[in-house]
């Protein structure tokens, strides 16, 4: 008896809806439950189902209805009577038993025939829905391990629907997570095109609708993005196999989007590196090449190609037997063959004709290259001129003279140049680097290193500015920042610095110029430093003893007006020993000495202040006095067949600059054109205010307020080829001890530092014109009171004690009447000692102290330095001719008056102090 259709398609029914929702998620016990529940009525009255199933460990598992729904069960209590039942087997996948399904019923009748039919209809149900459950379960582990395999090689899975325009069919997680787009945004044709770089937008579109509309089943492209999300650029690789149908025409795109941007970034950084290597190499002074295994060159420099007198792809493919010596040629080969066979590095020697004619000696250096995985690729060398050396040897061997030692010592010498080549940049004494476009080390030589004691990697990526070279010195950050920039804009920038190094304080003639590709492209910038510190010095001192040597020119010429002075004072005072003198006479005899005695003060100060070494001390002082005050100091100097004119234009002509530097270079202007005039001529300083600097060796002019000062001669000229270097250091056209080069160069340096320029006009045969231009400077304020102070009359010391420190007696007695003369109350000491006594006996019994500066023992400056920490209240004044003290250390705030003093000067520098004192106190 089987089953009623009736029950079969209810079952059917059951089946569907159970597998259903398995398919929905339902788990496989509740899916079971179902199962048994919706079976469990069609058996009749009575009946109960439950099942059994074995699990991979031999457990049990029993999954059966709930009791209340049973009819074996009552009130939660097991029945204890016997009962009826049937079993069938479940069936797995491979045909061996994983369970059974029981039908029991609550009395003793067995299931039929259609009951037992039944039974089995839902027992290979039961296994259909396992062997359903299973395969889930394996797909889903399936996808997840594709999903994680797609997220670490980064590939986003597209299926794109062709036959209606461009409709996305499905979105990977990994296709998201590269494109930047979130979980729910929509990823249309149009989105894709936003997302692509302006720069591929077109190229990639036309690629894409090409593929789609011609005949291949095959799509790649690479393109840019810009990721919605973080803003990133990405490149993306893109693989598709395009389904047509039969019309060929394109339905489908399946494929994948591949995130290769760290390759393409390493490809990048590939092309960089050997890009740098293109550039050392064609850097290099001597052939270098790499070759394949064909033979043919892969790459060769620019000497390899100036050698051959072709251009590169000629190159690459020239044969190198061509060119030669037929002499050589059997040996070369077979050594050749040899030295590749071994694979290891080997040496070659031979003849080969260069490109302009003659047969150059040519010894070549070949090593192996390798790939990453270890395998021969070809050869790379170098070859290095030795046509010298083989001459030498060939020399050697027909005179036969000292053949082993000259052997050793030419062997010696190629080492030597041939280290020197391979080593150049390392070797050089110039401090030498290499940049990037961003201004970054990329490399430093020895030189450069060891100025900072550190090694490459310790500056190695460092910005340039931010490197030790730089940190030590305030401001040089922005200054080398700039240069960089011009050097990377294609100048050549050249200046010099004072940088503060680990080393010590060095001066450097700096450089900074572009390095061209080979399309004129800037593609790095090379620094470059001369160490100029010793130069500098030796200059310096240069200087300094050309000063001299022109202060000994000067001696004689000193020497006649100290003369002609002394015999106007020596005159005067004769006279006014008579006693029938009329008192007009007197008069004018005391004033001929007292102003005898100021042109001499002012002699002695224009020669120290010309003799003296001092840094640069720039003030406001009057061009057009200094001019003339220093035409009467060089009048000896010329010589009396030199006629000296001095014209001033302006009598306000003030500048800043320093005042001994400028009587200098006015000097060496004078001395040269002195020279040029071979003793005998005339000789014409003017000084003028203009309104701009005229353009000069090809720097623009400048608009701006100016002081120029001209000398000119009527000597031989300068001839106009000359003109350019004459500014040069050490530059002379004079015979050998008669000059030192520097004259005119110390003046181009002044006038530069000064902030102004140097102008020659020359007309050979008819003298030269010298222009300083200095920036013009206001007229001081102090001067209104310096002649203020010039027209008080001599003031009274009456009521105050001043302690006199002189250790001359003559000059100490002389102070002394002095000042009683002016009613101050004296007590002379005659050392520092003493006068450091007498204050610590009453520090409030003087109003002052005024003191020589040069005494044995402690000196005048360091005398007021001790009375200012002990008695800050008591001021000092010092005096003194000349002292190197003054000239290295000034006199550290102190009240100054110089030898030889006016009584007048002297009362109103004493009376100015002790004022100052009252005006503190109070």
């Amino acid at each position: 008896m089987a089953p009623s259709d009736s029950k079969i398609l209810a079952f059917l029914d059951i089946e569907r809806g159970v597998l259903a929702g398995l398919e929905a998620g339902t788990p496989l016990q509740q899916a079971l439950r179902d199962l048994l529940r919706g079976v469990e009525p069609l058996f009749g009255s009575g009946f109960c189902c439950s099942l059994g199933l074995a699990d991979p460990a031999s457990k049990l598992l029993l999954v059966g209805l709930v009791p209340e729904s049973c009819p074996l069960a009552k009130d939660g209590a097991e029945v204890a009577r016997p009962h009826a039942f049937c079993t069938s087997a479940i069936i797995g996948e491979g045909g061996a038993a994983i369970g059974s399904l029981v039908v029991s019923h609550i009395g003793l009748r067995p299931p039929n025939t259609a009951q037992l039919e039944l039974a089995a209809l839902a027992a290979r149900t039961v296994a259909l829905l396992i062997e359903r459950h299973n395969a889930t379960g394996a797909l889903r582990e399936r996808e997840h391990e594709l999903t994680r395999v797609q997220h670490i090689a980064k590939i986003g899975a597209v299926v794109v629907d062709l036959r209606h325009g461009f409709r996305n069919e499905r979105r990977s997680a990994e296709y998201r997570a590269i494109h930047g787009l979130a979980r729910d945004a929509p990823d249309g044709h149009e989105d894709w095109l936003r997302r692509l770089h302006p720069q591929d937008r077109d190229r990639a579109l036309r690629g894409l609708l090409e593929a789609i509309e011609g005949s291949a089943e095959r799509y790649s492209a690479e393109y840019r993005i810009i990721r919605p999300n973080d803003g990133q650029i990405r490149w993306i690789a893109a693989e598709a196999q395009i389904e047509r149908g039969p019309d060929g025409r394109a339905e489908r795109l399946v494929g994948a989007h591949i995130d290769i941007t760290d390759r393409t970034l390493a490809k990048e950084t590939l092309r960089e590196s050997e890009e740098r290597f293109r550039l050392i190499a064609n850097s290099a002074p001597v052939p270098m090449w790499v070759s394949r295994l064909d033979g043919k060159r892969a790459f060769a420099n620019q000497a390899y190609l100036d050698f051959l007198g072709l251009d590169y792809d000629a190159a690459l493919a020239f044969d190198w037997r061509n060119v030669l010596h037929p002499d050589d040629l059997p040996r070369i080969l077979r050594e050749q063959i040899a030295g590749e066979a071994s694979l290891k590095p080997f040496v070659l020697e031979a003849r080969y004709r260069r490109a302009d004619g003659p047969w150059r000696w040519m010894r070549s250096e070949s090593q192996p290259r390798w790939d990453p995985t270890g395998k021969h690729i070809g050869f790379i060398g170098v070859a290095h001129d030795i046509t010298a050396s083989k001459e030498a040897e060939t020399e050697l061997r027909r005179l036969n003279e000292t053949l082993e030692q000259r052997i050793r010592e030419r062997t010696a010498q190629l080492q030597a140049n041939e280290a020197q080549m391979r080593a150049m940049f390392e070797t050089s004494n110039q401090y030498q680097g290499l940049l990037d476009l961003n201004g970054n080390i990329v490399h430093a030589n020895a030189t450069a290193l060891a100025g900072i004691r550190a090694g490459v990697a310790d500056v190695l990526g460092t910005p340039f500015w931010d490197s030790p070279w730089f940190t030590g010195t305030a401001g040089m950050r922005d200054c080398v920042r700039s240069a960089f920039a011009a050097a990377r804009k294609g100048q050549t920038v050249r200046t010099e610095l004072l940088l503060h190094l680990p080393i010590g304080e060095r001066f450097f003639d700096f450089a900074m110029r572009p390095i061209l590709d080979e399309h004129g492209r800037v593609s790095a910038v090379l620094p470059e430093a001369v160490d100029i510190t010793e130069r500098r010095r030796s200059e310096e001192a240069l200087r300094q003893s050309q000063k001299m040597e022109a202060v000994g020119q000067l001696t004689g010429g000193v020497a006649h007006d100290f003369n002609n002075l002394l015999t106007i004072i020596r005159s005067a005072t004769d006279f006014l020993r008579r006693r029938d003198l009329p008192e007009e006479r007197r008069r004018r005899y005391i004033d001929a000495i007292s102003e005898t005695v100021d042109r001499a003060s002012t002699l002695t100060g224009q020669l120290l202040a010309f003799a003296r070494r001092q840094p640069l001390t720039p003030q406001v002082f009057n061009v057009g006095t200094q001019v003339e005050s220093i035409a009467q100091l060089i009048r000896p100097l010329v010589g009396s067949r030199i006629q000296i004119a001095v014209n001033v234009n302006c009598p306000d002509c003030f500048a800043m600059a320093d005042v001994a530097q400028f009587e200098t270079a006015l000097v060496n202007l004078a001395v040269n054109g002195r020279d040029a005039m071979d003793g005998e001529g005339n000789l014409t300083f003017d000084v003028v205010k203009v309104q701009a600097i005229p353009a000069l060796r090809g720097h623009p002019g400048c608009n701006g307020s100016f002081i120029a000062v001209a000398v000119t001669d009527t000597g031989s000229g300068i001839p106009a080829d000359r003109l350019e270097a004459i500014f040069e250091p050490f530059y002379t056209t004079k015979e050998v001890g008669k000059g030192t080069g520097l004259g005119l160069s110390q003046a181009f340096g002044f006038a530069k530092q000064s902030g102004g320029e140097i102008e020659v006009i020359s007309t050979p045969g008819a003298g030269s014109t010298f222009t300083i231009y200095l920036p013009q400077a206001e007229i001081p304020a102090e001067l209104a009171d310096v002649v203020a102070v010039r027209t008080e009359a001599t003031a009274s010391g009456r009521g105050h004690r001043v302690l006199v420190v002189e250790d001359n007696e003559d000059v100490g007695r002389f102070s002394t009447e002095l000042l009683e003369d002016l009613g101050y109350a004296i007590r002379w000491v005659g050392n520092a000692v003493d006068a450091l006594a007498a204050i610590a006996e009453d520090e409030f019994a003087f109003d002052l102290v005024f003191s020589d500066v040069i005494m044995p023992g402690m000196n005048g400056v360091e005398l007021a330095t001790l009375i200012r920490e002990r008695y800050p209240g008591l001021p000092v004044v010092l005096t003194s001719g000349y002292s190197t003290v003054l000239a290295e250390n000034a006199h550290r705030g102190f009240e100054l008056i110089q030898k030889p003093y006016s009584v007048e000067g002297l009362s109103r520098t004493l009376r100015r102090a002790i004022s100052e004192r009252r005006s503190t106190m109070a």
